[in-house]
């Protein structure tokens, strides 16, 4: 009897122990009640019922739990500033939600009526979370119904990050201005962010415009997988990519405190997507769709997700741009803000003649307007001083009888406060935040020490984009093109994308200086190409929406990289700038990344044509010669970065130097096929011999740019990877193209350039 009722009590027990840990399986969350599942072959997502917050989001290709400390699920965020209390935050996982339900692979939440320690407030909010093909869907709609406005947005809200795999070394790739994307931020070791004034854990944020699309790419090297986020939608609006690292950073080597030193704190990330809204009483927010998609390989693959996005809803082709297909520029600035003139127009017009002897035809044109560079915006009428409108008539007459092309700078929404006009008038137009005021720091000297030292210059604003304003650049731009401009390069466009709160403009502050920018400018380039089909523009700009109206960008490259641009959209490309006498090694990155070489002579204020620059103008006429013959593979044709190729700097065993060689992928003669003549010798990567591969958009033709960035020569192997290629023709400047087998050894000599094209 006694052991009969002993082994009833063990089964009992071992049913209530069954019963605890299904219980912590399927309740992830310690406040949770039933969690709702959705899964396919790629993901399995649960939902906790109770709070509507993410407790288990499982990566199945590399076996990566996104919410490993249920502590941390989050579901959003609000903000609803009240007058006396701005900082009134709606904590999402405080809220009851009024209904979670699920359909197929697709679970709602919905929430009506929320509160704050501060009371309670009339604002809905419901949102989705749903498996779509391979990619995980988040959409959200919220309606204020307060008469305050709410301010600020965060969903999605995913928290309880530790890693992404089976260990902490994946890193973040973000799409970046004027370089690639690299995975280099390592959010799960070495967290970027700190904690500032405020803050409630150590904080790491990245806005969008900042970034130059609005993706996220985490990279696993070791599975190979990579994490894409990113936020698609067709409304340009402002956001921040937000991480919280609970309870805060360490002080220590690690960035993350251990579960030990927490102090009982959950450790981890939370990630949330923040918008800015503004919505007021009875006003819906309908954001756009956030996407988590798990795929093999790094950033190059998973934002091909996005290049397809985009181009499905801003479709373009440059194919036929007079602009897009000029690989050099010759640009001056002939008029200082401080009253000095460098050249006027009959002056300007003979140094272009000089820049055609070397082979470049196109010309910017910078300084030509009313009072000079930076100088009584928006006034763009030419210069009196410089011969007036009709000598800028002559100008362009001039340039486009040799066959040139001449862009005239300027500005989109950019105004001088020193003028009386604005005084009078245009400061009703600045850009404001809530306050009504603007953070001003742009201010540009150039002609006396105080002036380029910013002691004393002029400071401009930016404008809103209001009718008004709209209408004072377009009479003045649309005159420009009926006076023979063929083009624009449109300046600081990248320094417009804020908030925007000024009462003229009826747009969203979000979308006021995002969405209302972009379709300004949209306005503009169809009126200009209705006077003259064949105008285009480039502009310093940075966000992906303008692409499709800018076949160039001014700053977008630097050095031997280049912005993220040019991989995901080929069709268009920067400028490389060069103005300092010898600089071979600008001109050499910008035949490394398919770049624009932007010669500016004396810093803008001289000819080409001149003993001081005779070296570099040679140069550039020969490595223009190549690029004319190869055209379409390596600078109109696609961008493949560092894919399809393998480029390993030959090291005698003797060599202790290594010509800049770092161990990583030791060889021996003959692991890479058809290697000759390198007995006693190893195989390295180098961090002085950079490599980018281009291809024909038609045949597929690839090649591979190499440039040696040392004073010294380097020997090297190369190897196309997307197929094989046992043989190229091999182009250097000042030298007969030659063909190559694949491993041979070449010589690169110092600060050289080489392009190998794969033979057909």
């Amino acid at each position: 009897m006694r052991n009969r009722l002993l082994s009833a009590c063990l089964s009992i027990a071992i049913i209530m122990l069954s019963a605890i840990v299904l219980g912590q399986i399927n309740n992830t969350n310690s406040s949770s009640g039933v969690n709702l599942t959705i899964e396919n072959d790629y993901y399995s997502v649960m939902v906790d019922e109770k709070t509507g917050a993410i407790t288990s989001f499982y990566v199945k290709a590399n076996g990566s739990e996104l919410v490993e400390e249920k502590k941390l699920a989050s579901n959003f965020r609000i903000c609803l500033p009240l007058e006396d209390y701005q900082a009134n935050y709606i904590e999402g996982m405080d809220q009851k939600p009024q209904e979670v339900q699920k359909a197929g692979n697709s679970i709602s939440v919905k929430f009506s009526g929320m509160s704050s320690p501060q009371g309670e407030f009339p604002v809905d909010l419901s949102y989705s979370v749903s498996l779509v093909d391979d990619y995980v869907s988040f959409k959200s709609s919220l309606t204020n119904h307060h008469s305050e406005p709410i301010s600020e947005f965060w969903f999605p809200r995913i928290g309880g990050w530790k890693q992404f795999g089976d260990h902490r070394d994946a890193k973040l790739a973000t799409p970046n201005y004027n370089t690639n994307s690299r995975h280099n931020i390592a959010l799960f070791k070495q967290y970027p962010g700190g904690r500032g004034l405020g803050a409630e854990a150590a904080e790491w944020t990245a806005n969008y415009p900042g970034m130059v699309m609005p993706w996220w790419d985490i990279y696993d090297e070791e599975a190979d997988q990579g994490l894409y986020l990113a936020y698609h939608d067709p409304v340009f609006r402002y956001s921040t990519w937000h991480t919280y690292l609970m309870p805060n950073k360490s002080g220590g080597r690690d960035a993350w405190l251990s579960t030990e030193e927490a102090a009982g704190h959950p450790v981890g990330l939370i990630f949330s997507h923040v918008r800015y809204p503004y919505i007021h009483s009875g006003e819906t927010l309908e954001a756009g769709e956030f996407i988590v998609r798990a795929h093999k390989g790094d950033w190059h693959q998973g934002s091909q997700f996005y290049r397809d996005w985009f181009m499905a809803h801003f479709p373009f082709d440059k194919s036929d741009s007079w602009l897009r297909k000029k690989s050099a520029w010759f640009t001056s600035i002939i008029y200082q803000p401080e009253d000095k003139i460098i050249a006027d127009y009959e002056t300007y017009d003979k140094w272009t003649q000089d820049a055609a002897e070397y082979g470049v035809g196109c010309y910017e044109l910078i300084g030509w307007d009313k009072g000079g560079l930076e100088r009584d915006y928006p006034v763009y009428q030419p210069e009196e001083k410089l011969g007036g409108r009709e000598g800028f008539r002559q100008l362009m007459k001039s340039i486009d009888s040799r066959g040139g092309k001449c862009l005239v700078f300027n500005n989109y929404n950019i105004l001088d406060q020193n003028t009386q006009w604005y005084r009078d008038e245009l400061y009703k137009y600045k850009q404001q935040d809530g306050f009504g005021q603007q953070n001003i720091w742009m201010g540009w000297g150039e002609s006396t020490l105080m002036a380029r030292k910013q002691l004393n210059v002029r400071y401009h604003v930016r404008s809103s984009v209001t009718p008004e304003i709209e209408k004072i650049l377009s009479d003045q731009f649309l005159d420009l093109v009926r006076d023979g401009a063929h083009g624009f390069q449109m300046d600081k466009v990248c320094v417009g994308y804020v908030l925007d709160f000024n009462p003229l403009n009826t747009m969203k502050p979000d979308v006021a200086l995002c969405e209302g920018l972009v379709q300004a400018i949209d306005r503009l380039y169809q009126q200009c190409q209705e006077i003259d089909p064949e105008f285009r523009m480039a502009s310093e700009f940075g966000i992906d929406r303008l692409i499709p109206y800018f076949d160039v960008g001014y700053r977008n490259a630097h050095g031997l990289d280049i912005s993220t641009f040019r991989y995901l959209f080929p069709e268009w490309t920067s400028c490389m700038h060069v103005y300092n006498p010898r600089d071979f090694r600008g001109i050499n990155g910008a035949m490394l990344t398919g770049s624009v070489i932007c010669v500016e002579p004396g810093s803008y204020q001289e000819s080409l044509d001149q003993p001081l620059y005779k070296d570099l103008a040679e140069y550039i006429r020969e490595v223009e010669r190549i690029r004319k013959d190869l055209l379409d593979i390596i600078f109109l044709g696609d961008y493949y970065d560092e894919l399809d190729a393998s480029v390993m700097v030959v090291v005698k065993d003797n060599d202790k130097k290594g010509e800049g060689a770092e161990m990583v992928n030791v060889a021996t003669p003959g692991e890479m096929p058809g290697m000759g003549g390198a007995a006693g010798s190893t195989l390295k990567e180098s961090s002085v011999l950079h490599y980018r591969v281009h291809g024909h958009k038609e045949t597929g033709q690839r090649a591979i740019v190499v440039v040696n960035d040392s004073p010294d020569p380097v020997s090297y192997v190369w190897e196309f990877t997307h197929k094989e290629v046992k043989k190229a023709i091999l182009y250097a400047p000042f030298e007969e193209a030659r063909p190559v087998k694949q491993g041979d050894v070449i010589e690169i000599k110092g600060d050289g350039l080489h392009i190998l094209v794969e033979a057909e």
